[in-house]
Formats: C-alpha cells, sequence, structure tokens
C-alpha cells in the first residue's frame, strides 16, 4: 500500500517522498532550500547539481543521465585538445575545422545517442540546420567587407561612437538575433511535440549551424593562405582557439537553447495562470540578459583590447549565458503543462529508482520531460521480483514496497562518442588540408632579371592639398578630392579612409614628444593602441620630412566575436623636431608583394596602402622649415 501526503505547495495528493511528483517542490522544504517555485538547489536535468553551477554537459546535454554524460564531458575535452594539436602544429586549416565543428557536431551525437531526435520530426531538423547555414553563410558576404574596412579606427583615440554601434553593436545584436530566425520558422510551421527540451534542441541547432556556417566562411582564408602558419604567433592561435572554438559556439548554444525553450514551453491552465504570467516575464528577462552579453562581447571586441583580456571578457560572458540557460531550463520544467500522469512504475533515469510516473521523480526530483520519448518507454518494462536472469533488480521508492527487474538501460560508451567525433572530423579535415596544400601559394622568389623592379615614383607632392595646423607648427600633404580615399580632419592632422583595393586608412598627425625620442613616441603609440602588435621589422633609415626619425613595420590578428578572420599590416614613421612629433600611419590587410602585386621590386611591406605612403611623409614640415 503507498503512503500519500498533501503537497504544500500545489495542494495535490502525491506519493510520499523527498520531492511532490506532481509540481516538483520539496515535500518537506529544509531552510536553504530555496524558493519552491525555482528549487535552486536541485537541477531538473541533474538533480545532483545546483542551478547556479555551471556545468556545460548538463547544460548543453539535458536528456542524459549522469552516467550517460560523462562521454560527452569527455568529448568536451577531446574538442579543446584537438585545437591545441592544431595550434601546436600550426596547421590553421585543422584548427578552422575543429573550432567550427567541434561543438556543433558533438550536439548532433548528443541528439542522436539520446533518441530526442524521434520526438522531433526530422523534416524540422533539416530545416532548421539547413536555414542556419544559409543565414550564417549570408550574414558574413554582407558584413564581411563592411568589417575588414573598419580596420583604421584604433588610429583614433578611444572608440568612434559608429564604430561601436556599428562593428560592435550591431554586428553582433544582429548576427544574435539572425541565428534565432530558424527556431522561430519551425515553431511557426513544424513545431511537433510541446516540450520545451524540444525547443531547446531546436534552438542549439538553430544557433550552432548559424555559427558554424559563419565561422567557416569567415576563415576560409585560412585554407588558402598556407597550410603551416609559420608566421602566427602560437599564443595568438590559442587565443583564435579559444575564441572560435569554445567561447563563441557556447554562447551561441546558450542562447539558441534558451530561446527554444522559450518558444516550445507549454504554458500551464488553471490555477496556474499567475505562474504562467511570472514565468514567461522571467524567460523575457533571460533572453534580454544573453542579448545583453551580445552587447558586451561586441564592444569588447572593438575596444582594441590585449588578446588576453578580450579572452577573458568572452569566457566571463559565457558563464552569465550558461547562468541564464540553466535558470530558463529550470523555470520552464519546473512550470511547464505537465503530460499525462500515468503513475504506473518506471525506473528513474538518475537515481536508478523504480517510481511512479509522474512529472517528477518522488525520490530525486528530476522532470520527467529530461529524458526523450524513447527512454521513458524503455523504463517502463519494470516488472516485480523475480524477472529474467540477465535484468537488474533495482529498489522501489513510492510504490508498492519491493524490488523491481528492469532490461539493462541503453548507455552511451565513452569510445562510440569520441570514436564517431574523430572519425567525422578527420573526414571533414583531410581534405580540408589537402585542398589547402593545393591552392597555397609558395613563397615569392625574386630572379633579378628580370624581376628587378622599376625606379620609385609617384605624383609630385605640390600638387597635393595641404594641410596646415591651426598653430602653424606643422603642414602636410593629403590625398586629392575624388581620389579614393575619404578625408577627416582634426586639429592635430588628416585621416584618409582608403575605400579601394584592399581597404585601409592612412593617418597624417602630430603630437607633442615630451622629450622622447621618435623610437620612444612610435613605441608608446603601438602599445596603445595595438598592445598585441608583433614587430615585423625595423624600417632602415627612416626619415619624416627629411627629418631622420624612426620607422617600424608590425603585424597584429584581430580577434572579434563574428569570427573574422584578418592579418592586418601596420606601418608607423615618426620623426621628432621642436620637441613636436610628426607621425605617418597606414594600417590595412596583410598582402604580400611579389612580381604580380606591389612596386615590383623586392619589398616587405605587404601593406597596399604602403606603396601610396611616401609621397606623404617627406611632405610634412615643421614651422620655419624652409619650402620645398
Amino acid at each position: 500500500m503507498r503512503v500519500t501526503v498533501d503537497c504544500p505547495a500545489c495542494g495535490t495528493e502525491v506519493p510520499a517522498g523527498v520531492f511532490c511528483g506532481t509540481c516538483g517542490a520539496h515535500l518537506n522544504p529544509q531552510p536553504g532550500d530555496g524558493p519552491q517555485w525555482l528549487r535552486p538547489r536541485v537541477f531538473c536535468a541533474a538533480p545532483g547539481e545546483h542551478v547556479l553551477r555551471p556545468a556545460v554537459a548538463s547544460s548543453l546535454f539535458p536528456h542524459l543521465s549522469q552516467f550517460s554524460r560523462t562521454p560527452f564531458n569527455l568529448g568536451l575535452v577531446l574538442v579543446v585538445v584537438a585545437m591545441a594539436v592544431a595550434v601546436q602544429l600550426r596547421l590553421p586549416g585543422a584548427l578552422v575545422t575543429v573550432a567550427a565543428l567541434g561543438l556543433p557536431l558533438l550536439f548532433v551525437i548528443y541528439r542522436h545517442q539520446s533518441g530526442v531526435y524521434r520526438d522531433i520530426p526530422r523534416s524540422s531538423l533539416a530545416i532548421t540546420v539547413a536555414l542556419g547555414i544559409a543565414i550564417g553563410v549570408s550574414w558574413v558576404l554582407l558584413t564581411g567587407d563592411l568589417v575588414i574596412r573598419e580596420t583604421g579606427a584604433p588610429f583614433d583615440a578611444g572608440i568612434a561612437g559608429n564604430r561601436v554601434l556599428r562593428d560592435g553593436l550591431g554586428v553582433a545584436e544582429g548576427g544574435a538575433l539572425l541565428m534565432m530566425i530558424p527556431a522561430v520558422v519551425v515553431r511557426l510551421v513544424r513545431p511537433g511535440t510541446r516540450e520545451s527540451l524540444n525547443g531547446f534542441v531546436i534552438g542549439v541547432l538553430s544557433a550552432l549551424s548559424f555559427t558554424a556556417a559563419a565561422t567557416f566562411t569567415r576563415l576560409a582564408p585560412q585554407f588558402a593562405a598556407a597550410t603551416v602558419a609559420k608566421n602566427r604567433p602560437v599564443e595568438w592561435l590559442l587565443v583564435e582557439a579559444g575564441i572560435r572554438g569554445v567561447t563563441i559556439p557556447l554562447t551561441a548554444a546558450c542562447a539558441g537553447g534558451l530561446l527554444g525553450a522559450a518558444l516550445w514551453f507549454r504554458r500551464p491552465t488553471g490555477h496556474a495562470q499567475l505562474r504562467r504570467s511570472l514565468v514567461n516575464a522571467a524567460l523575457a528577462l533571460f533572453g534580454i540578459a544573453v542579448l545583453g552579453v551580445y552587447a558586451i562581447v561586441g564592444i569588447t571586441d572593438v575596444a582594441g583590447l590585449p588578446q588576453e583580456t578580450m579572452l577573458a571578457w568572452h569566457v566571463a560572458m559565457v558563464l552569465v549565458a550558461l547562468l541564464a540557460l540553466r535558470l530558463g531550463l529550470q523555470l520552464a520544467l519546473l512550470h511547464e503543462e505537465p503530460g499525462p500522469i500515468r503513475g504506473e512504475p518506471q525506473l528513474c533515469l538518475h537515481c536508478r529508482n523504480v517510481v511512479p510516473e509522474m512529472a517528477f521523480c518522488p525520490a530525486c526530483g528530476a522532470a520527467t520531460h529530461a529524458s526523450s520519448a524513447k527512454s521513458r518507454a524503455e523504463r517502463r518494462a519494470v516488472v516485480p521480483e523475480p524477472g529474467p536472469l540477465d535484468a537488474a533488480i533495482w529498489p522501489g521508492y513510492g510504490v508498492a514496497a519491493q524490488a523491481y527487474t528492469a532490461g539493462s538501460l541503453s548507455r552511451t560508451t565513452s569510445t562510440r562518442v569520441l570514436s564517431m567525433w574523430v572519425v567525422a572530423i578527420l573526414v571533414v579535415t583531410a581534405p580540408l588540408i589537402t585542398l589547402s596544400a593545393s591552392i597555397s601559394e609558395p613563397a615569392v622568389v625574386y630572379n633579378c632579371p628580370p624581376d628587378c623592379g622599376r625606379p620609385p615614383s609617384g605624383t609630385p607632392v605640390a600638387a597635393l592639398p595641404r594641410f596646415t595646423a591651426a598653430d602653424g607648427a606643422f603642414s602636410v600633404s593629403y590625398p586629392a578630392p575624388g581620389s579614393a580615399y575619404d578625408i577627416t580632419t582634426t586639429p592635430d592632422g588628416v585621416t584618409a579612409r582608403y575605400t579601394g583595393g584592399d581597404g585601409g586608412t592612412l593617418k597624417l598627425w602630430s603630437q607633442p614628444a615630451g622629450g622622447k625620442s621618435a623610437r620612444e613616441v612610435a613605441e608608446a603609440f603601438l602599445t596603445v593602441r595595438y598592445p598585441d602588435a608583433r614587430t615585423a621589422y625595423e624600417v632602415p633609415n627612416a626619415m619624416v620630412g627629411y627629418q631622420s626619425g624612426y620607422g617600424e613595420v608590425a603585424d597584429i590578428w584581430p580577434q572579434d566575436g563574428d569570427a573574422s578572420y584578418r592579418h592586418l599590416r601596420v606601418v608607423i614613421l615618426v620623426a621628432v623636431k621642436h620637441d613636436l612629433a610628426l607621425i605617418a600611419g597606414a594600417i590595412g590587410p596583410y598582402r604580400e608583394f611579389g612580381p604580380k602585386f606591389g612596386p615590383g621590386r623586392p619589398s616587405g611591406a605587404n601593406l597596399e596602402l604602403a606603396m601610396d605612403l611616401d609621397k606623404y611623409v617627406n611632405s610634412f614640415a615643421w614651422r620655419g622649415d624652409p619650402p620645398r
């Protein structure tokens, strides 16, 4: 005979136990259990975890038991190890493949192994993935040129407001909203069974498909650049791996999963109308929080922070997104309309007690919906002892006081998960690496003759307009109106954004030297504006305004949240006279000079704007200099 009690939270008569089988609340609340509407100490998809514990596996793979979750924990470790190996071997193609496909592939394996794919129409899954890929590729093609040409903003002091709105917030928030479209479309046309975790799966697939497609499209130039990235600093590759392969897909998965759970949330009826309103408000609040995460990440990406600081911000935002997802899933599972309550014995997926099949396990509090329909059907096959000799024996809890036998539950093994992931990655990576080796251009070799170049030539500086500082401290020529430049003047100089060819920015300006040498001024500028710049070489016999100075060419590989890949080159030339530093700088996409591109003669500048810089550098003049 079963003992029943009245639940203090919902008033329903339920089997005696630790938790109410109808609403999941504690039947005998203790101090520290927290509010029953949230039940923070017991996560519905992993009863042994606190809701505020940022565990990745139980958050992204909620349909699995703790026993089956271990292989996916190892899979997450394998993703990181594979990227570390690619970094160590300096194989950008392998790094791109693992970063783009590592987590999405692991989620696809989880979907299959958990059996949840049977709960969702296959056409819905296909629509989600296809739309996510199409929108991701289109978004990159639309914004790629926009982002790549905004390479000169770091020359300016601080962060330009229009760049924050356009590249920081516009690109980041636009991508965050677009990656939700496939889930919204599927919810409108083919929702299938309305359970919050089914929506979670659709939402995660939507976000990861978009992110993987965007990452592959933006990073595609790495396949053609070089099979082995000998010139890329290892620490920068590590930062790229952390952002591309870990933080970006995790943040996207959390955002997509939260939206999907909210869209598929089946509202309770009857006396639970107030509870429904509170849950809807909370889910909307968590959605706004995730959009705030993307806003912060976007602003961080355009702030010109050191790479390690940027990675730290990305990690912090992932933690916020994980907590928002867990809180959202907890509320959805606790408060959505339960399915039919059978009350017949069923083996609990988590505590392995035979309990009445209700919305929640009376023993551990796990939500029944935190498992696939296939798993629920398997676990109903329990009979009172004695049973088949090959069946396991489990204790009863909240049912007739006796032992029960059940067939062995299907269990995901580490060998199966890891081998499936490795094989899939190798199948994709091997042909891409082969393609990269076949299309990457070999190092340029000059043979003189005939590749001897041509004498330097350019437009006479006298034919160009001239900028003169308001106090007359210096003057300089700048590109003429109607040329391929957008000109902006400020009290300290001229900024010219190159609108042709590879794009980039040219800047000619002054600043007080403050007793510093030309070298010290240049190094201080690079430290402030480009803290992660790597010196490629010093310019020999550098001159500015026919005054001896210092010049440096440096490389940067900026990271940003839209997963773009840019190898930028910076040229900075400085000379000091009368304690006033005159500075000429150019920044733009790196492109190797050779017989077919560049000045024709051997040069290591490898920046299209460098070919146009000469005629402005020596047009500088300090006050009192003779006319030229």
